[in-house]
């Protein structure tokens, strides 16, 4: 029994020792310099993140008190009430947390075991420190098919993965901004499906991974990274396309789209209803000056209370991007020297992340069209974000043109070239090391939160109209608190959890469209379940987050049962569909049901057919798959 594994065993210890001998003396150095190339990303990684790890007890704070309530309901729902984690019941006056962009992020996700098993604020450290070692892979990987010098791969990461934005945005909460991670994985796969020539043939797996990295962009709720990689890679493919002049890079994405929105389909078709409900058109007038743009690069010390130049609004957390002198002058210097279709397409894609990240500098400025015309523009702002992934696509381009210098270094001797690549580490471990510092200091204070002493609770759930006082951090941030509600098993109107239903979102009177729960402290608080008309008896007899059993006694027929949770067309009671009534959940009590039980139960509404769909994609997936790797029929004669 053991014989066939020996011989697996063997022929693979066999194949490793070929190809170490295979690889000769400068195939040593090259491994080698990979290994540093990429220690020296780690390093840099961890300067950063340390901080993190000074204080294991604590919280993120600022939005990370929403990140972590939205997190923390997933896996109380799994866990305690054994449900799907589809309502959530503690913000708002409750809302379709499935459905909601940022909601659930952790069920679909790499980290959800971690999630599972881990305290809440282990568990967080886990994903930030995670994703941003997916994003330093994703980023070598990228690099890797415009270079095959391990320093500029390495340029490309110290200069993106970590700098003074990222640090920023992760130090104040923005988690959606950690999954910019997917954006360079999926360059690389869809380059890779592509080839590196006009006649190359697509490769079929490199089209399934590009979309199932846009997919996982739809569960992790990268509102802003997933429409960025989309505009820009669709740019970069059809330069190409013209370039090339074929359609083969177009064809790619949209396969790699298709099959990005049938995996996410039981997510992205719940969010695009609940977005039609609620949709969010604001305004962006924002705009940058060269003298901004040039601070927010080589500025040094930035924080988030940092003003090295004039911004026109938000802090500066939404602006600051040091990487350094060094760093600007590369990769705004390598657009001059661009040479071939590839460094074209990534040169425009490149250039127009540059001007839209300057904002509404003018009525015909890329931004301003674009969020004039395009709907899923129209819902975003701080156009400012843009200049995240221009850094990718700038540092990437000059690592091409640095690739094409050492070509030519390596045509006169190939020793010639392994030494200054050498020389180059220097420089860029320097420059790591100078960004990672930098980015250190926000990542000082995003970590800081304690929480109060809670009971966490599954019993006595009720709605108040205000965070109480003992449901508050030991100090306080901006917003309502959300976490320790959760925690607690209350319910708070007054929350910052949904953009629709959210503090901004209310009027002069403190209501919001859509909000139709009331909580204690509110005068038109009539308790968890009620009858309209104020005559006879209901009571929540059983609180879950998706079901909820109200018993009613002494009712009138006709009568109106009210259940204090926002309405939404996901609901429904003892198996028929519920009531809107003044934008709450509610039944006519029908005679012979003057006392009795009434369950009402939630369920996203696009849940069942979008789930479907994404099975349907995944044998799609399988079935070519196994086509494709059938053998060949032998030819007849």
């Amino acid at each position: 029994m053991l014989a066939p594994m020996d011989d697996l065993r063997g022929a693979y210890a066999s194949g490793v020792r070929a190809w170490l001998r295979a690889l000769g003396l400068h195939g040593w150095i090259r491994l080698g310099l990979g290994t540093l190339g990429f220690l020296a990303v780690l390093v840099a990684v961890g300067i950063v993140l340390s901080p993190l790890f000074v204080d294991l007890k604590t919280l993120g704070g600022h939005d990370w008190d929403e990140m972590q309530a939205q997190r923390y309901l997933a896996i109380k729902s799994l866990l305690k009430f054994h449900q799907f984690p589809f309502w959530n019941p503690y913000a708002c006056g409750g809302f379709d947390a499935w459905g909601n962009i940022q909601g659930d992020t952790n069920v679909v996700s790499p980290w959800f075991l971690a999630y599972l098993v881990l305290p809440l604020n282990l568990a967080l450290r886990v994903e930030v420190v995670g994703i941003v070692l997916i994003s330093a892979l994703g980023t070598w990987l990228w690099a890797g098919r415009f270079t095959r010098s391990a320093a500029l791969r390495a340029f490309v990461c110290v200069v993106f993965v970590v700098n003074g934005r990222w640090a920023l945005q992760a130090a104040t909460g923005h988690a959606w901004h950690l999954y910019y991670a997917w954006m360079p994985l999926t360059l690389y796969f869809h380059d890779s499906a592509m080839g590196a020539t006009p006649s190359a043939p697509i490769r079929y797996r490199g089209v399934v991974y590009c979309g199932i990295c846009i997919a996982l962009m739809v569960y992790s709720g990268a509102i802003y990274p997933l429409p960025h990689t989309a505009l820009l890679l669709g740019l970069y493919a059809l330069v190409l396309a013209i370039s090339w002049r074929t359609p083969k890079p177009l064809l790619i994405g949209i396969l790699a789209g298709a099959i990005g929105f049938g995996l996410s389909a039981p997510k992205l078709l719940p969010v695009l209803e609940n977005v039609a409900r609620f949709p969010r058109l604001v305004e962006s007038p924002e705009a940058i000056d060269l003298h901004a743009f040039v601070q927010m690069l080589i500025a040094p010390h930035q924080d988030v209370g940092s003003r090295p130049a004039q911004i026109p609004m938000w802090g500066w957390h939404e602006y600051g991007m040091y990487i350094g002198g060094t760093a600007t002058v590369t990769v705004l210097g390598a657009m001059l020297f661009v040479r071939g279709a590839r460094e074209r397409a990534l040169l425009i894609a490149s250039v127009a992340a540059l001007l839209l990240g300057f904002g509404a500098f003018d009525e015909w400025s890329p931004w301003t069209i674009l969020h004039a015309h395009l709907p899923i523009f129209k819902s975003q702002h701080v156009p400012s974000r843009w200049l995240y992934p221009w850094i990718l696509l700038g540092a990437t381009l000059a690592a091409s043109v640095g690739e094409r210098f050492l070509a030519a270094v390596a045509r006169r001797r190939q020793t010639f070239r392994l030494g200054a690549e050498i020389l180059l580490l220097v420089p860029v471990c320097c420059i790591g090391y100078d960004i990672a510092i930098s980015a250190n200091l926000p990542m000082q204070h995003s970590f800081w939160m304690e929480l109060p002493t809670v009971r966490e609770s599954i019993a006595n759930y009720h709605q108040e109209a205000r965070v109480p006082q003992e449901l508050k951090y030991r100090v306080s941030d901006y917003g309502p608190p959300a976490l320790p509600a959760t925690m607690a098993n209350v319910g708070v109107i007054e929350c910052t959890l949904h953009a629709g239903l959210n503090v901004w979102a209310r009027d002069s009177a403190g209501h919001a469209v859509g909000a139709g729960a009331r909580g204690r402290g509110d005068a038109d608080y009539k308790g968890e379940a009620y009858l309209a008309s104020g005559a006879g008896k209901a009571q929540v007899v059983s609180f879950t987050p998706n079901a909820v059993i109200v018993e009613v006694e002494g009712a009138a027929p006709g009568d109106v049962l009210v259940l204090n949770q926002n309405w939404d067309p996901g609901w429904k009671v003892n198996g028929d569909t519920v009531l809107n009534h003044e934008e709450a959940v509610a039944t006519t009590v029908q005679a012979g049901h003057e006392n009795g039980r009434f369950e009402f139960r939630f369920r996203s509404h696009r849940f069942v057919g979008s789930s479907l769909i994404g099975l349907v994609t995944i044998a799609l997936i399988a079935g070519v798959g196994r086509y494709r790797r059938r053998p060949a029929r032998p030819q007849p004669g």
